[in-house]
């Protein structure tokens, strides 16, 4: 028909019957592009655009309904939704209904035509669907999704399973989501769907953003005051009135709460590396307070973020003295701040830059560098906290000796001078000579003349004027948790920002802020007590009390005047897992074991970190982190992210293949090196081919080869490096695209050129069942490349077994058993004891034997890879190298050494 009605109705998704309409475009996008619950094919159309002026111009679209998959049981009610495609209608009715019936596909064939232009779409229904609607629903309607989108809105911590059953209110469960729609009976789906609502706008690319960005701009005109987007994205806020507040109008009393605090909130957005900026003075008239005074969204913590946040908070204090015509010195930018080096250095470089662009004439480059760090004061609470952290450690400091510690680390926050300070710092090193680096890390020029006293390079009236912590920052960011919430969606996030100094101007305004007639009580309940808590009273007992009736049972009481016993024979420092790193974890000490053994050419850092560290060891972890992002970063890296799970040397080799060829040396240590040469007496004239040299990757050992040698991995190994045995091949090498010169029958020689000193080999199939019934791979204590050569044995040409690597198929993990001295043999699973290897009462035997028969390891693993050592090291090597040569001689091979 030429005719069309013009009436919108709802849209339910399901069209049926013979009908025509013509609907606007804001219509059609309300409703998904007019999204149907049939299960249909789009067929698309040719020719017509989307700008044109009529429907008869625009672009066709068609819609083919599938029809259903019914059962052919009478009293079975299932109806299948077909698939898009044929054969996956086909794998449909291949299988037996649920209730054991055969299925038969009912089709349709119904067609819709949607012909799209600039105005909006007119639809044609084609007639009645002669069959019934598919019980699942993929899709949710316009109106359903807004229902679900306000009640999680509403709700946004009740999680999945709490709005499929009703989340809880004060009567009694609310109704379910699944009422709104079939589909949110799914749980997944409603995980799904609510993430799509809480997502937001975390993003700082893409137009939307930049829309959004600029509708917020525009609703708030005096809240952003600088923004910018790149690979440092900063947007900084202040409201006039927080700028106000900046220039005090009343001189301080004797409380230190001057000057400004500046402290990042790490929570307060969704993306975990974007921070919170906030700088906070004390308002000491009306609100009596600290309150912001500038807040930044930063998507990073380096130099030149806050370098863009402070120059901001200077420009901030110009502003205000120019306007009440106040000289700006240096001293109103004095900051509490932590030890972070980025603020330090960002703070430094702002005071620089602002000074050089408002008086560029009046101090050198080097004068306000200088003058910079006398405006930083340290926060004493990090250094305080710091001492509690340090002393729980007991491998730095004895249970019995923790008081000691605290009091000795404390008296330097009171040095008058610095050779007190000197002098007392001295004796802390010597009575807790493992706590050296930590305090010399305090003591760093840098550090020092923020924190202590006998340190200071700022005036000694603007040291006491501002506060000794940035505790106020801190409850500031707990202010903003409790009012506003965490991880925010960027825009979301500015905009309780907006809310969050609207509080302030109001209060400041003069609304009902607090109870009582003074708001700093507790002034006058130090005035009355000397203090502001009963709990700071001198001698009050801090700790619980003890009950008599408790025999000594803590470690000061018990390891008072003794010396721990170390743990070092029962642990040895691994990898703490972390995502997904067991591959890495695994084959760095399987690696690891082999290596140790040539401690005293590479390995002596390492070698030195036996014991046990509590949370696993800092040292080993930030080395793996370190290795695995130097993977990723490899051109055409198999890894697609820190998250990605490998298989367990792939990586290894990978990294090792990236080495430039002249490292010939580092190469062998992990690769064997291999040349072939190829022979044919084909058409009565012997010719040969000798290929390039080539340096393997990982051996892998399969259920095939095991077989063939009975699970001898000695004897393989004989032949693997038997230069003297050839291997038959099919037909001649001697060919050009398809055309056959020579129809003999080749043979090769696989001649060994370097052993690596560190084997690996990797077995396939022993946890798929594929050697189930036949042999096992045997797995001894050592192999050697020769049947019987005691000279190269003397000479170290004899490998001994280092560890094994297993895998578990259904956990997706790797665990580790190892033996570095030869003597101790030790389990490892990073998942376990902090990442500590553990030790096995067992001897080498755990690492020998049948692979059916050992004993000890978990359910479920299956032996994955053994690592082998060179016994000689290199000097074995090159003694195989020179062997291997002479018997290629044999050949009529000779190699260049």
């Amino acid at each position: 028909t030429d005719s069309a009605t013009t009436g919108e109705t709802d849209w339910d998704g399901w069209p049926d019957g013979q009908f025509t309409a013509l609907f606007s475009m804001e219509f059609v996008e309300r409703h998904d592009n007019l999204r149907v619950h049939w299960a249909t094919q789009t067929l698309g159309g040719r020719g017509g655009s989307t700008t044109a002026d009529t429907w008869q111009g625009g672009k066709l679209t068609r819609r083919k309904c599938l029809g259903i998959i019914e059962c052919d049981a009478d009293d079975c009610l299932i109806t299948i939704r077909p698939q898009s495609r044929p054969s996956g209608i086909e794998k449909q009715l291949s299988q037996s209904c649920v209730c054991g019936g055969k299925l038969h596909h009912q089709p349709c064939g119904l067609l819709s035509t949607l012909h799209t232009y600039k105005n909006g779409v007119f639809y044609q229904n084609g007639g009645n669907h002669q069959h019934s609607r598919p019980t699942v629903r993929l899709h949710l309607g316009a109106d359903e999704r807004e229902q679900f989108s306000k009640i999680v809105e509403q709700h946004p911590k009740t999680g999945p399973l709490q709005l499929v059953v009703g989340h809880p209110t004060a009567t009694g469960p609310a109704p379910s989501v699944a009422n709104i729609s079939p589909v949110l009976l799914n749980t997944d789906r409603v995980k799904y769907e609510r993430r799509r609502v809480l997502k937001g706008g975390d993003g700082l690319g893409g137009d939307n953003f930049l829309k959004e960005f600029a509708k917020f701009e525009g609703a708030n005109p005096d809240f952003i005051r600088k923004s910018q987007f790149g690979q440092v994205s900063v947007i900084i806020m202040q409201t006039s009135f927080m700028a106000s507040r900046l220039i005090k109008s009343v001189s301080m009393d004797d409380d230190a709460v001057g000057g400004l605090v500046s402290d990042a909130a790490h929570g307060f957005w969704r993306e975990r590396n974007s921070l919170l900026v906030v700088s906070s003075t004390y308002e000491p008239v009306h609100l009596k307070c600290w309150v912001p005074v500038l807040i930044t969204y930063s998507n990073g913590g380096s130099a030149e973020h806050y370098r863009i946040h402070f120059f901001e908070l200077f420009a901030s204090f110009a502003e205000q003295c120019d306007q009440r015509k106040i000289e700006l010195i240096d001293d109103m930018f004095a900051n509490v701040v932590d030890f972070s080096e980025a603020e330090r250095k960002g703070f430094i470089l702002a005071f620089v830059d602002f000074w050089m662009e408002r008086a560029p004439d009046e101090r050198s480059v080097q004068e306000l560098l200088d003058t910079a760090p006398k405006l930083l004061k340290g926060c004493a609470q990090h250094f305080r906290n710091q001492i509690t952290r340090v002393k729980k450690i007991s491998g730095v400091v004895d249970p019995s000796q923790t008081d000691i510690f605290e009091n000795y680390a404390k008296r330097l926050l009171k040095c008058n001078n610095i050779e007190e300070f000197t002098a007392d710092a001295n004796e802390f090193i010597r009575a807790f000579p493992k706590a050296e680096t930590w305090i010399r890390w305090w003591m760093l020029p840098a550090h020092a003349c923020m924190l202590f006293p006998s340190f200071r390079i700022m005036k000694l009236a603007l040291w006491k004027s501002i506060p000794d912590t940035t505790n106020a920052e801190e409850a500031m960011h707990w202010k903003l948790y409790a009012a506003l919430g965490k991880h925010f969606a960027l825009l979301d996030g500015l905009k309780a920002l907006v809310a969050f100094a609207e509080y302030y101007r109001s209060q400041f305004e003069g609304k009902k802020l607090h109870y009582g007639a003074k708001r700093e009580h507790w002034k006058a309940t130090a005035r009355i007590h000397g203090r502001t808590k009963f709990s700071r009273t001198p001698g009050t007992r801090q700790n619980s009390f003890k009950n008599d009736g408790r025999p000594p049972d803590t470690g000061k009481a018990l390891l008072a005047g003794r010396k721990r016993k170390s743990l070092a024979p029962y642990y040895e420092k691994g990898y703490k897992w972390k995502d997904n790193s067991c591959w890495l974890d695994s084959s760095l000490i399987a690696i690891f074991s082999a290596a140790s053994r040539d401690y005293s050419q590479s390995m002596e850092p390492i070698y030195s970190l036996p014991g046990y560290e509590e949370g696993g060891c800092t040292v080993l972890s930030n080395q793996r982190d370190g290795f695995r992002k130097i993977l990723l970063d490899l051109p055409k890296s198999t890894l697609k992210s820190l998250r990605d799970f490998q298989t367990l040397f792939v990586s290894y080799y990978y990294f090792i293949r990236r080495f430039h060829s002249a490292v010939e040396r580092a190469i062998s240590y992990f690769r064997v090196c291999r040349v072939r040469l190829r022979g044919c007496s084909g058409l009565g004239i012997d010719h040969f081919q000798l290929e390039r040299v080539k340096w393997l990757e990982q051996i892998q050992l399969h259920s095939d080869l095991c077989r063939q040698y009975n699970g001898d991995l000695r004897k393989w190994f004989l032949d693997f490096n038997r230069p003297a045995k050839p291997h038959p091949a099919e037909n001649c090498w001697r060919g050009y695209e398809g055309e056959v010169f020579c129809d003999g029958n080749s043979f090769s020689y696989d001649i060994i050129l370097n052993l690596p000193i560190t084997l690996m080999l990797e077995f396939s199939g022993l946890d798929s069942g594929d050697i189930e019934s036949g042999p096992h791979w045997n797995i001894p204590k050592s192999l050697s490349p020769y049947a019987n050569n005691p000279t190269a044995t003397a000479r170290g040409v004899k490998y001994s077994i280092a560890s094994h690597v297993y895998y578990n198929r259904q956990t997706i993990h790797f665990i580790a058993r190892y033996s570095s001295d030869k003597t101790h043999v030790y389990d490892y699973d990073g998942r376990k004891h902090d990442g500590h290897a553990t030790l096995n009462i067992a001897n080498l035997k755990a690492l020998t034997g049948p692979t059916d028969l050992i004993t000890g390891i978990p359910p479920g693993y299956f032996l994955h890879a053994v690592v082998y050592h060179l016994d000689g090291g290199e000097a074995a090597q090159n003694y195989f190298r020179r062997e291997q040569q002479r018997l290629a001689g044999r050949l009529g091979l000779h190699f260049d050494s």
